[in-house]
């Protein structure tokens, strides 16, 4: 895990067609791949607001499976919001790693030539390829992914934004029978595959679950079509919606690579028949945290352990999940008519959160208690022993258990006093003062200020939900 600010470890590719090899460039091995494609213009104020929360939500799901992101590695665009998400994640963001040409990137403590970018400093990784130019580095970018992921663990693509240098790095990952996830809202080829035609729909819950099953299936949104477009992984253009025009077919840098216009019909029919899932950026960091969960978090020979469990040789202390209760009484409704609107979308948006909050943190108090009940039973053993020593004196078994007893209470009483998590707490109290300060809110003015509301509300449930919480 890289400390934030130091900058990433640079390992450089004699040619750019060098075999990745993870032992020499300090690249893990048998784990899950999310590779961030993207715009790398700075995106709209408003716009990277919006989608900081989700770069942030969906570094935390990475770091829970394990998994490692491979970005172009450019402090621009989509990957300085990618670092500026990882810093607020307090140190628990996962492997990062960046593959970029040489001859367009900064390395180290170097100043930015004419033409260069810095690499962005949250990264773990940078390797470099010999090139001069955006898109030379993809051949070896998606080694990198072949190497890390092997043949075994899954490699998802997300696409925010971006132009038409993606076609060529989406053609290479889809060609690959590996799913992609397309953020849309984000401007760009994202918003054009959001706005196409397509020959058939599917939920994206069903997209993740046959990614991560290895199944083929058709391009897929809520009820969303889908267009023959993508992003590349490898820097592009702005963030605004791009339509297919002869000036936008341009790339926005005359030096990055061409990209052939037969990549534009093989596109089309693999995003028509590969495993692609559309997410809406207005729909919240939950939904597209859910994909990333269902196909990242495929471990092998999970679906082996989940149809045979393994023997109950030991009783289990069952935890049962309390009922959901509202925060409110419902009758507060009839009595307060104004805010029937404001307590109906809290109820929907934020009370589940607030459940899972709160049952996340009654969760870790029943296990704080049952080890502190353990190690009071083994502090009784301990004095159980010792007697038994005391009166066997001849005898060495009651030593041996006293030792033993005595060393499992010193292990239980430390880990007791850490057991508890109190970040479900906090986050359980600020989700409640926040549906508290939706109900104190005026009325909206409108439809339109309430739709707006609304967005606001979900985002800022995500951001609470998935942000870091230190203890104090």
């Amino acid at each position: 895990m890289p400390t934030a600010g130091t900058g990433p470890r640079v390992r450089r590719l004699d040619h750019p067609d060098a075999d990745v090899r993870p032992r020499a460039l300090g690249l893990p091995r048998g784990r899950p791949v999310l590779a961030v494609f993207g715009s790398a213009d700075a995106l709209d104020t408003d716009l990277a607001a919006s989608v900081l929360p989700v770069l942030r939500a969906v570094l935390a799901a990475a770091a829970a499976a394990d998994a490692v992101v491979i970005t172009a590695g450019a402090d621009t665009g989509v990957t300085h919001l990618l670092g500026l998400a990882a810093e607020s994640l307090d140190g628990r963001w996962p492997r990062m790693v960046g593959v970029a040409p040489s001859g367009r990137v900064a390395a180290e403590d170097a100043e930015p030539a004419d033409g260069e970018v810095r690499l962005n400093v949250n990264h773990d990784t940078a390797v470099l390829v010999p090139g001069s130019k955006w898109g030379e580095e993809l051949p070896a970018l998606f080694r990198a992914v072949d190497a890390v992921a092997g043949s075994k663990r899954p490699a998802l693509a997300l696409l925010i934004g971006g132009d038409d240098l993606a076609r060529a790095a989406l053609v290479d990952h889809l060609g690959r029978d590996r799913p992609l996830l397309v953020l849309a809202g984000t401007g760009g080829l994202a918003d054009e595959i959001a706005g196409g035609p397509a020959a058939s729909t599917a939920s994206a819950a069903q997209v993740a679950s046959n990614a991560a099953a290895g199944a083929t299936v058709a391009s897929a949104a809520s009820e969303t079509p889908v267009a023959p477009a993508a992003a590349t992984g490898a820097p592009s253009s702005g963030a605004a919606p791009v339509a297919p025009t002869a000036a936008s077919a341009e790339p926005a840098v005359d030096t990055r690579a061409d990209v052939p216009a037969e990549r534009d019909d093989d596109l089309a029919v693999l995003v028509r028949s590969g495993q692609v899932a559309l997410v809406h950026l207005d729909e919240g960091a939950d939904k597209v945290v859910a994909v990333v969960r269902r196909v990242v978090g495929n471990r092998p020979g999970a679906k082996l352990h989940a149809d045979v469990p393994p023997p109950a040789v030991w009783p289990r202390l069952r935890f049962r999940v309390p009922e959901p209760h509202p925060v409110i009484d419902p009758g507060y409704v009839l009595d307060y008519p104004l805010l029937a609107d404001a307590i109906h979308e809290a109820n929907q948006v934020v009370a589940p959160a607030l459940h899972e909050c709160e049952v996340a943190a009654l969760r870790s108090r029943e296990r704080a208690r049952l080890l502190v009940v353990l190690a009071i039973a083994a502090g009784f053993a301990t004095t159980v022993f010792a007697a038994l020593q005391v009166w066997l004196r001849d005898q060495p078994w009651p030593g041996v258990l006293l030792a033993v007893s005595g060393a499992a209470a010193a292990v239980l009483a430390v880990v007791a006093r850490g057991g508890e998590d109190t970040g479900a707490q906090v986050r359980a109290e600020r989700l409640r003062a926040l549906y508290f300060d939706h109900l104190a809110a005026p009325p909206a003015a409108d439809d339109d200020e309430r739709d707006e509301r609304a967005r606001e509300l979900a985002t800022a449930v995500a951001r609470l939900r998935h942000e870091s919480v230190s203890r104090t």
